[in-house]
């Protein structure tokens, strides 16, 4: 979504009249109009299935009913609209669906991920067997092969994820790297892992992580995980999970400032089981932080091994061997910043408008964007 929202101005420039359908509006639109749809109560578990069913009732009310005009371009985050021009595919519930197989179910809350993920499932094979759109956008190759199994026939473009190259770059970490870890409690001794996330912790692998640090203690009892992001609730909860606390992991909680936590860190570590292509990959990756990763979806986008980080297994032993050889010198990353395939703001936005411009006829009035956020 942030690429999108950054791409808006480049949009304007090219002539697009913008309308957006959403639930809340974070960002203030001078010049785009904002259509903002009714919304009952908390819909925090059902709330995508609630908002894509308000969206065809939109559509249905304003393009059949009173018979306004079809914009040029009606553009879908997400396949919350099946008579689209484009949608923007940003995950994969066929991949999160093999992985929650595997992983079972241990909990309520894994429950109710199994459920609402199935629901998912069945919206998303609906939307690609039904969808008008003439382009399907994808941020990862991996997503693009899962979407090209279910319909084959539609036309597939992969968009990888942007950064801000202003807040995430090398510079970062010489300008904030040593105020940061004094303010942390880190010495120069600590080797410091960052995870960052701001929820969905068992499918992004945090229990993964924190188990591989526990291990490492005994042979590296410098060695430090550093959580960003989650709210105070949700840390209260992860907390009750873990049973005990650690003195060496610490959570902040959601931070503003996150490029300055990466420039206090040694590595990002990311045991993820399922992702479509994590935008925080591509930030850490621009402050030259080596990535620790899973094969998860999106990977293949950003890690080059043995380069700019190292793969890494789903379990904690595969984890442990990796890690250990970095903090004893035994593989050390290429200096420099190496981004794969990932782009910056302005790379993004040339190459989505060059989409929504082809998916348009001649003329380019009205994009119509429909998202939950």
């Amino acid at each position: 979504m942030k690429g999108v929202i950054r791409s808006l101005p480049h949009l304007r420039e090219a002539g697009f009249e913008i309308e957006v359908w959403c639930w809340r509006c974070d960002v203030q639109f001078a010049w785009h109009k904002v259509c903002l749809l009714p919304q009952f109560g908390n819909h925090r578990i059902v709330g995508s299935f609630v908002f894509a069913w308000m969206v065809r009732l939109k559509s249905w009310w304003t393009f059949h009913v009173k018979k306004q005009r079809r914009p040029d371009v009606i553009y879908s985050i997400a396949g919350y609209l099946a008579d689209c021009d484009v949608c923007h595919v940003h995950f994969s519930p066929f991949d999160w669906e093999k992985r929650q197989a595997l992983l079972g179910i241990h909990s309520p809350r894994d429950f109710i991920e199994r459920i609402i993920n199935l629901l998912s499932l069945y919206q998303a094979r609906q939307f690609l067997r039904h969808t008008t759109a003439k382009r399907v956008i994808c941020v990862s190759e991996a997503v693009a092969n899962d979407v090209a199994r279910e319909n084959p026939t539609l036309n597939i473009q992969v968009l990888p994820n942007s950064y801000d190259p202003n807040q995430f770059h090398i510079g970062v970490r010489a300008q904030y790297r040593e105020k940061m870890r004094q303010d942390l409690g880190y010495t120069e001794n600590h080797q410091v892992f960052i995870f960052v996330s701001t929820g969905h912790y068992r499918r992004k692998g945090f229990f993964l992580a924190v188990e591989a640090v526990k291990k490492l203690q005994s042979s590296h009892p410098d060695i430090r995980l550093l959580a960003i992001g989650g709210t105070q609730e949700r840390l209260r909860s992860l907390q009750d999970q873990l049973g005990e606390t650690f003195e060496w992991l610490k959570f902040t909680g959601t931070v503003p400032d996150v490029e300055r936590y990466f420039a206090a860190a040694d590595g990002f570590l990311f045991p993820s089981y399922s992702e479509a292509f994590a935008l925080v990959e591509v930030e850490a990756a621009a402050c030259g932080l080596p990535l620790f990763l899973t094969p998860h979806h999106g990977s293949e986008m950003i890690l080059e091994d043995r380069i700019n980080g190292r793969h890494i297994g789903f379990d904690v032993d595969s984890i442990c061997t990796v890690l250990r050889d970095f903090i004893e010198k035994k593989w050390v990353p290429q200096p420099g910043v190496y981004l794969k395939k990932a782009l910056d703001v302005h790379a993004y936005a040339e190459n989505l408008t060059f989409i929504l411009s082809t998916a348009a006829p001649v003329k380019k009035e009205v994009l119509n964007e429909a998202s939950d956020t």
